[in-house]
């Protein structure tokens, strides 16, 4: 007998019932197919992020004279957000045809025809709002230090006091987009793995009640094994997946550079991995309980309804919640696996909420896994008709002690 083969033997029973799992789950295509899918859609995401979040947008303004070519390199040192340049073009023709063929995106002009003394911004179409605002400040600017020295005035006198300063009160709606983004991601990733993994759970169940495999299975093995078993082995898998992506996402970022609010990300991403243990785990475990309720693999959808609507209700939350809405969720089991990592993300969870919500969590977690276990164990041998939750916690109740203490 092999090392392995001996280890194998004395190993919990649970245990070995969990290694079965994590083989047969290993070997399915769909858990690979979906794994390389969600790493391409990460890797994908963040480097869209890193590219349109650091992306500046250039303009090209043509001008045939010294002062408009002036104008626009005073325009582009105040710019922040965009890039602008000049093009010396020899006269207006050439500076028209370069709009006109796409070489240029606006021509600025000074008109001092019949002593108009205008300046003109000639596009294509609409001149960008962005273009007109840098280059209709740079030309008040130097149009009023001309003035001002040709009436013999100081002006510097003269713009005293005129400052507008901006003052933000709140900066929530510049976070309001990277807030929304982590979320998203942070509930996608859990509707995944739940449905992933939840669902093949509460399958492999059905389907070892039809084939009488359980009966089997139980003639050898108590039943708490057997479902902790099962739920160990699928909770590991998605455990080791959500860390893949995780690991994924932030090496990718951090390899991307110029993600904005890497920090907070990471910081976040951490708490998240914190509260799908216990939020993921309890589903595996609800998923299994209600599982054994079908006694049909037709049944399944039907006994995990109750679940589904859960699972995509804080689906829901994370792409359309907002406010107060976010921070209740934040304290409800199940949903809190997306919404307080959200919150830690936001910067505006205390350090006492978080505890609270993880403490709740806990005590959720610890009352609907025995629930789920007492389902499980009156149904798994249970055949016709699908149970009702309130049946089969019933008929655990009237099953004798010393029955259950066996494990059969």
């Amino acid at each position: 007998m092999t090392r392995a083969q001996q280890s194998e033997r004395t190993s919990p029973v649970w245990l070995r019932v969990a290694q079965r799992e994590v083989r047969v789950r290993a070997r399915s295509k769909a858990l690979w197919i979906s794994t390389v899918a969600m790493i391409v859609l990460i890797v994908g995401g963040v480097i869209a992020l890193h590219v349109f979040s650091g992306r500046t947008t250039s303009y090209t303004v043509a001008v045939v004279s010294p002062g408009a070519e002036q104008t626009v390199t005073a325009a582009a040192r105040t710019a922040t957000d965009v890039k602008l340049e000049s093009r010396y073009l020899p006269d207006r023709a050439a500076a028209e045809r370069a709009v006109k063929d796409g070489d240029a995106d606006a021509f600025l002009v000074l008109d001092d025809t019949a002593g108009a003394h205008a300046w003109h911004l000639e596009a294509k179409g609409k001149p960008a709002a962005e273009l007109q605002g840098y280059l209709a400040q740079a030309v008040a600017a130097q149009t009023m230090q001309q003035n001002a020295q040709t009436l013999g005035i100081s002006l510097p006198d003269v713009m005293r006091g005129a400052e507008l300063a901006p003052v933000q009160l709140d900066s929530s709606s510049d976070e309001a987009g990277y807030q929304y983004g982590v979320t998203f991601v942070f509930g996608l990733l859990f509707f995944m793995s739940c449905q992933l993994f939840g669902t093949t759970t509460a399958n492999s169940v059905v389907e070892e009640k039809e084939s009488r495999v359980v009966e089997v299975l139980l003639a050898a093995i108590p039943t708490r094994s057997l479902l902790v078993g099962k739920v160990a082995g699928n909770f590991v898998l998605g455990i080791v997946q959500m860390a893949v992506f995780t690991a994924v996402g932030l090496l990718t970022a951090l390899a991307a550079g110029g993600v904005p609010h890497l920090g907070s990300i990471v910081a976040s991403s951490g708490w998240f991995l914190v509260f799908y243990v216990l939020g993921f785990g309890t589903v595996c475990c609800l998923f299994a309980g209600l599982g054994a309720l079908a006694s049909r693999t037709q049944d399944v959808q039907s006994a995990t309804a109750p679940l589904q609507m859960i699972v995509t209700a804080t689906y829901m939350v994370s792409i359309i919640g907002k406010g107060a809405v976010v921070t209740v969720a934040s304290y409800v089991p199940i949903a809190s696996t997306v919404t307080m990592p959200a919150r830690v993300f936001a910067g505006t969870a205390a350090w006492w909420e978080i505890v609270a919500s993880l403490a709740i969590a806990a005590l959720f977690a610890a009352l609907t896994v025995r629930i789920a276990a007492r389902a499980y164990r009156s149904s798994v041998l249970h055949t016709g008709s699908r149970l009702s939750l309130l049946a089969s916690l019933r008929a655990d109740r009237a099953e004798p002690t010393a029955t259950r203490s066996a494990g059969v």
